[in-house]
């Protein structure tokens, strides 16, 4: 029994090593000015969300295509280019940046869902001074004449709902400076998201042939001990036991009695 419960455990053993899995993420570090978040893992005009800040971080979870990384940027999902970003092995405390602004606008502002004024829908209307902290990154687009402000990509809540789009930054004031995050770690030349199942027990074949002995050798100890009393008892000579002869009245001896 003992060394049936030892073989269950061994190979329960290995079959937790050989299908474990793991999900691996990294941050990837926004080295140059001008790099874009995407909301699809296509490099056009269209997908384009805004400019992340320089010198901040972006979460990556996985690759999307041969040129896109699934990446996350504070609460908001999507892209960025294999090329735009530096993957890094370690956890930076402020990955994010931070940056306040106040709608200085006496009607409100209206938050639009692409970054021009014409033939686009108002998604909501922010309130005169009111103050915005969700900034994401700045976004270039349509401009009134004579004047050259980037839109600011942000997020605001109406009725419950929280909706993400653009305010065109002239017509806000007290906009908070960014400070550059010097935070930086060892380089990943390669990143690998997930081990697969079964990549873990790819061992060599002396590094199998030992793990195959070392399971081996306690098995074979408890099959010893499990017949070693059997064998020193089959090594025990029985003794013959003398018979006597009994003739009538008297007891005859064998001569063999004697010796």
């Amino acid at each position: 029994m003992l060394l049936s419960l030892s073989i269950l455990s061994t190979s329960f053993s290995f079959k937790l090593f050989t299908n474990a899995s793991e999900k691996i993420s990294y941050y990837a570090k926004i080295e140059e000015s001008g790099i874009y978040f995407y909301s699809n893992p296509i490099e056009q005009e269209e997908s384009k969300l805004f400019i992340l800040p320089q010198s901040y971080f972006v979460y990556l979870t996985d690759e999307a295509n041969e040129n896109f990384y699934v990446s996350q940027y504070k609460d908001v999902h999507g892209y960025v280019r294999k090329q735009d970003v530096v993957v890094m092995n370690g956890t930076p405390t402020m990955p994010y940046a931070s940056r306040n602004f106040t709608i200085k606008d006496l009607d409100g502002l209206s938050l639009y869902p692409s970054p021009s004024f014409t033939n686009n829908t108002t998604l909501a209307k922010i309130d005169y001074l009111t103050i915005v902290s969700s900034y994401y990154g700045e976004m270039p687009g349509e401009n009134i004449p004579d004047i050259n402000c980037p839109w600011f990509y942000c997020k605001v809540s109406e009725d419950d709902t929280t909706l993400f789009g653009y305010v065109y930054s002239d017509s806000c004031y007290k906009i908070s400076s960014i400070s550059p995050n010097t935070e930086s770690f060892e380089v990943v030349s390669s990143p690998i998201f997930e081990i697969s199942e079964g990549q873990e027990g790819s061992l060599s074949e002396v590094a199998m042939a030992f793990i195959v002995i070392g399971v081996s050798l306690p098995c074979i100890l408890i099959i010893y001990l499990l017949i070693k009393p059997s064998l020193q008892k089959s090594k025990i000579p029985t003794p013959k036991k003398k018979i006597r002869k009994r003739h009538g009245d008297y007891f005859e001896f064998d001569e063999n009695d004697l010796n």
